[in-house]
């Protein structure tokens, strides 16, 4: 008689409503861990992340003068990854998992037990690149389109009733050491079961989000503000998070973000906290063949005069070239003085690497002043090499990173016919650097260019 009367009780309970209960989406691409600020990865580039958090109190329901705490605590954890596919176009995947949560007993309520743990909506992501600061462009401007698939477990309140589908703006722009960016979108989703039964079938959400990050090579701090309003449960929510992004490699760093939230929209914790770490690899920029011959190399055979030998002679020894062009003069090499200020730049390298990457705020300074230039004006880009062990066995390391620059010059509008590449006979103590200048005495500084 028991076991039937426990049966009939839960009988007469009614399944939990079926929506997804999280509302943060991480940001696998540029940007912070959360938002992203305009930009998109080169093409090839790889970005994968892991990212853990902790949510308290994401899920309260009011049951007139009752307050339960159906979700008190929940851990979860995200996979995101995101691949440049071409320079407008980037792909990215997120598999999120509910790891644990536990709460009251929703039995109050009629309502059956929630499940602790189970898969969350998969959500795949399109972002277009519509304007860029690369290519001299006033701003970073991005269109993200997303779908969230309904694979979720329903009885961990982790999917909708079925697809969702987001759209997104994202605008951004480099301001000195700070890279501020706003966000605005809308979400369709299927309608909360919370909303009154009056509501159309549909659930719009409208969002907005401001980041404010730091820029360099060390540690960056980020703050990101986000709100939302539900349309059809006319519930808005706002939470604020802030942390640092630790580099712990070139290609691997760790982020910690926490902060609070305020709202009675279900999935708005009071407070949350994010642990993520990433890895992300750019390819480095492609070569190009060399516009400027090469001069021929020989060998001369050492000989020591005597004074019955006749008169020496040099005999060439024919050695392989590293280019066919005919032989042409080697350019003007500048005056032992240091080049005008306003028209020199130094782009440095980690060792061994080709790669343009860290701060290159005095190439970006630089490249207006050339472009200001008259079109016959030389531009010199000279690859000062190091003794590094990597450039042993690459001798052609230092050109290779003169033609990184070149090619990141001739990106934003220097015509490539106007820079001469060649590498310098002395060898620095430190890591090779490649520095970028016009010859003195060229035309635009006897004119009294700047």
């Amino acid at each position: 008689m028991a076991a039937l009367l426990c049966c009939s009780t839960s009988w007469a309970q009614d399944p939990l409503p079926v929506f997804e209960l999280e509302r943060l989406e991480i940001n696998p691409g540029r940007g912070s861990l959360l938002s992203g600020n305009g930009e998109l990865m080169p093409p090839g580039s790889l970005s994968v992340g892991l990212v853990g958090q902790y949510q308290h109190l994401p899920f309260v329901l009011r049951n007139g003068g009752r307050r339960l705490e159906l979700v008190r605590n929940r851990g979860s954890a995200v996979v995101a990854g995101s691949y440049g596919v071409l320079p407008w176009l980037e792909l990215g995947l997120q598999i999120p998992v509910v790891l644990w949560q536990q709460g009251e007993d929703p039995g109050e309520v009629n309502y059956t037990p929630l499940a602790s743990s189970g898969l969350d909506t998969p959500v795949l992501q399109a972002r277009l690149g519509l304007m860029s600061q690369r290519y001299e462009q006033p701003v970073d401007l991005s269109v993200d389109l997303a779908a969230g698939l309904p694979f979720g477990n329903k009885q961990a309140l982790a999917a909708d009733a079925g697809m969702r589908f987001r759209a997104r703006a994202t605008v951004g722009m480099r301001m000195g050491w700070l890279h501020p960016a706003l966000e605005a979108g809308v979400l369709l989703r299927p309608r909360s079961p919370l909303a009154a039964a009056s509501s159309s079938a549909q659930g719009l959400e409208v969002g907005l989000g401001a980041l404010l990050a730091t820029t360099g090579t060390g540690p960056r701090g980020e703050l990101a503000l986000r709100g939302a309003f539900a349309t059809d449960t006319r519930q808005p929510s706002v939470e604020l998070l802030g942390g640092v992004r630790l580099p712990l490699s070139s290609a691997l760093d760790l982020s910690v973000l926490g902060g609070p939230g305020v709202g009675a929209a279900p999935g708005t914790p009071i407070a949350r906290v994010l642990l993520g770490v990433s890895f992300h690899s750019e390819p480095p920029p492609e070569l190009e063949r060399l516009t400027e011959p090469v001069p021929h190399f020989r060998l001369e055979e050492a000989h020591t005069p005597r004074a019955d030998d006749s008169p020496a002679t040099v005999v060439p020894v024919p050695t392989r070239e590293l280019l066919p062009p005919e032989p042409a003069p080697e350019p003007p090499r500048p005056d032992t003085g240091s080049p005008p200020s306003s028209l020199h730049g130094t782009v440095r390298f980690e060792p061994g690497s080709t790669a343009l990457s860290g701060d290159l705020a005095e190439l970006r300074r630089l490249i207006p002043l050339l472009r200001s230039l008259p079109a016959e004006t030389p531009i010199l880009i000279e690859a000062q090499p190091a003794a590094e062990a990597n450039e042993a066995s690459d001798r052609l390391l230092p050109l290779r990173r003169a033609q990184a620059v070149r090619h990141h010059l001739a990106e934003y509008g220097i015509a490539p016919e106007r820079m001469q590449v060649r590498v310098s006979g002395s060898r620095g103590p430190t890591s090779g650097h490649v520095e970028v200048f016009v010859p003195s005495g060229s035309g635009a500084l006897a004119q009294g260019m700047p």
